[in-house]
């Protein structure tokens, strides 16, 4: 698949780009601009190069954070100087082996063109008909099908095991006599059942530790039990449950869905092979899997979501709180059109900066032109 060279160029503009790290990133970072326009003649094109990628700048994005964080842990956290260091580094990695995958390719000129292409296509292949508005129809369907993929994304993951759960939780012996019960009372959607119902998860919890029958509903309650564990708190077992139970209709309907979803993509493939010359078809298959790829990356990178930015966070409320040590008053706008960029990732480079030393202020608003190497970081 050959790829115009302008969109292989640094993107310019990114329309999800709320930090606006757009506007800092490249000067912060230059080298970023030759990183993107070397991988991306390589894996622009190329889905199985973009999934290889994908999953070595996860890797390193995990070792990375992982680094930091100790770094962090390990510091002092009322040292300006020093929580500035630690934030430059999170931003180099994000920058390095985030936002790659996660924004230029996903959200800049190759996504649009990669869509562009598939909606044109798809007009090529869906059989015209004399209702317009019904063939406009079909055609929003099928771009909506396609474009979603049969992916699931960590949304409809959760809602698959929510399904598992609850066919668990309905088969088991003793389990399935007091769930009627609890049902009753999450079905009633009032906050003064939860300590009732929690009581009863606290009965399950008991039944799979010391009950011999319990092995495949422990194995789909896997994760929360570990948290249990990790957290000791009874919390994230009685979240899984209480879900599972609260949305086992939408997650039915969810689940449905999803095992039809392939053989509805392999019916459009067949489709499109049938109308589409050989070129086209090639076109329409590419472009199919590097939209799936992008909806697939932005999942598997997001992940370390949950890792990362309660670390992150935790070093701008230590800059905030050593700078009004100091006599200073820091304004936290938790609301308005700037508050992602004052209370996110971009809170010092973005908001914090202003109230800094000049040492400091110079630290965060000078290029840093060294090559990313995550063994350095």
């Amino acid at each position: 698949m050959k790829i115009n060279d302008h969109l292989l160029r640094f993107p310019k503009y990114l329309p999800n780009d709320l930090e606006g790290l757009m506007f800092y990133y490249p000067e912060k970072f230059p080298p970023i601009i030759a990183e993107f326009e070397k991988i991306a003649p390589k894996i622009a094109s190329d889905p199985a190069a973009f999934r290889k990628y994908g999953d070595w700048a996860r890797d390193e994005l995990w070792i990375g954070f992982e680094k930091v964080k100790a770094i962090y842990e390990e510091g002092d956290h009322a040292d300006l100087g020093f929580l500035i260091d630690v934030d430059q580094k999170l931003h180099k990695l994000y920058c390095y082996r985030f936002w790659i995958v996660n924004y230029l390719f996903p959200d800049g000129p190759i996504h649009d063109f990669i869509v562009d292409n598939l909606k044109g296509l798809i007009r090529k292949f869906v059989a015209m008909s004399d209702d317009v508005e019904e063939y406009e129809q079909k055609i929003e369907r099928v771009q909506r099908d396609l474009l979603q993929s049969d992916y699931a994304d960590l949304y409809l993951t959760q809602a698959l095991e929510g399904v598992k759960v609850f066919k668990r939780l309905e088969e088991h012996p003793k389990i399935a006599k007091i769930l009627p019960q609890v049902i009753q009372l999450i079905d009633a959607h009032t906050k003064e059942n939860t300590a009732q119902i929690n009581k009863y998860w606290d009965s399950v919890y008991d039944t799979i530790q010391h009950d011999n029958d319990s092995a495949q509903l422990k194995e789909a309650l896997e994760i929360p039990l570990t948290q249990v564990v990790m957290r000791t708190s009874s919390l994230p077992l009685y979240n899984a449950l209480t879900h599972a139970v609260e949305f086992r209709r939408e997650n039915l309907r969810l689940a449905s869905r999803n095992d039809q979803m392939e053989s509805i993509i392999n019916g459009y493939k067949e489709q499109a092979r049938s109308e589409l010359t050989r070129e086209e078809y090639d076109l329409f298959d590419f472009c199919y899997d590097q939209t799936r790829n992008f909806s697939m990356y932005k999942d598997i990178m997001g992940r370390i979501d949950a890792e990362l930015f309660p670390v992150w966070f935790k070093v701008h409320s230590d800059v905030r709180k050593t700078l009004e040590q100091q006599g200073l008053n820091i304004d936290v706008d938790q609301s308005g059109p700037n508050a992602v960029m004052k209370n996110g990732p971009t809170a010092v480079i973005h908001h914090l900066v202003w109230h800094l030393p000049d040492e400091l202020k110079a630290i965060i608003m000078t290029a840093d032109t060294t090559e990313f190497n995550v063994e350095t970081l």
